[in-house]
């Protein structure tokens, strides 16, 4: 009996620990292979299946801070950048409650930070989720008005026009889905990634102005 039970066992552990992940994989590459690989984007915020030519995932929030970028959302684990004491990629939030002196303190130098980045926005017009992390670290998106209220910022230091960045965050805004499920949301990543081209154009057009002139 127990070596059966043993047999029995070891053919389910194979079967199911092995053959059948492996088998699933394999199927969810061959059918879905950007998803698969993890929904990469390249420079030029095209799909991508080479981790070398990748610049990030669509799917995980990363961290910026220069003041021609849109911002993302804060995130607890402070999306495991380099500066961080962290050694292994992971995800999670604090869970503070509402009442704990540390989450007031960090929403209250968020907000100031926030206002000094964005002098022309008022504290009442700071959408929510500027100021609160996500259940992952890693949200990927922020909300239209979070995206709308950085326009003027971005406007001044990357020297393009409104229209343009506003053009810019239309095309990085995701519907709900199904027009139904979720909400409607902005991809930091793939702004930015339009934001530095369009700054680049700029750029490369006025030194041949410059040039044939």
């Amino acid at each position: 009996m127990i070596r059966t039970l043993f047999s029995f066992f070891i053919v389910m552990f194979v079967l199911c620990c092995v053959i059948y992940p492996f088998a699933l994989n394999e199927v969810a590459r061959f059918i879905f292979p950007y998803q698969a690989s993890g929904s990469l984007i390249d420079k030029n915020g095209q799909a991508t299946l080479d981790i070398n030519k990748a610049v990030g995932s669509k799917l995980l929030g990363q961290f910026f801070n220069k003041p021609y970028f849109l911002h993302g959302r804060s995130s607890a684990i402070n999306y495991n950048i380099s500066d961080t004491n962290q050694s292994s990629v992971n995800s999670g939030g604090f869970n503070y409650a509402m009442s704990n002196p540390v989450l007031k303190e960090r929403i209250e130098n968020d907000l100031n930070q926030f206002l000094k980045q964005n002098p022309n926005v008022s504290k009442k017009e700071i959408p929510i989720d500027l100021l609160t992390s996500s259940a992952s670290g890693l949200d990927p998106h922020i909300s239209k008005q979070a995206a709308w209220v950085q326009i003027p910022r971005i406007v001044k230091f990357s020297k393009l026009s409104q229209k343009q960045v506003e053009e810019i965050i239309n095309n990085s805004t995701e519907d709900k889905f199904l027009g139904i499920f979720g909400e409607t949301k902005v991809n930091v990543l793939k702004a930015n990634i339009a934001i530095n081209k369009a700054m680049k154009k700029s750029k490369n057009a006025a030194k041949n102005t410059r040039t044939n002139s």
